[in-house]
């Protein structure tokens, strides 16, 4: 049952990437923090690996549009520049769709926070 997940999420992944390829979104407006890595970039899409390890905070960032799937379960809080809190929590295998956004993020938790995240260009 895990590994029928687990090719889910592959294939989640494939369609997203091809079905993003079509959209447009905006760049984003700072840079990434350490905790995530650049894993593809093309005329269409930007894809990050972002690994937070628990009590780990974000500096303030950008994300444009797109696709965010967990590879884990994970609990995080997130605070806009106006001052908004949000708490959320993950699963492994959520996908979730997020209109672009800058805040600032924190692993809140007792497990890494593993996502994998498709934004649009």
């Amino acid at each position: 049952m895990r590994m029928r997940r687990k090719w889910m999420i592959v294939v989640l992944l494939a369609l997203a990437v091809a079905a993003l390829r079509i959209a447009r979104a905006q760049p984003q407006s700072l840079p990434p923090p350490e905790t995530q890595k650049l894993i593809l970039e093309n005329q269409f899409v930007r894809v990050f690996e972002i690994r937070v390890p628990p009590g780990v905070a974000e500096a303030m960032h950008s994300h444009g549009r797109g696709l965010t799937i967990a590879l884990s379960d994970y609990d995080n809080e997130t605070k806009t520049p106006d001052g908004r809190v949000n708490h959320g929590h993950s699963k492994f295998g959520d996908v979730r769709w997020a209109e672009p956004v800058t805040h600032e993020a924190r692993n809140v938790g007792s497990t890494e926070q593993r996502v994998i995240r498709i934004e649009l260009k």
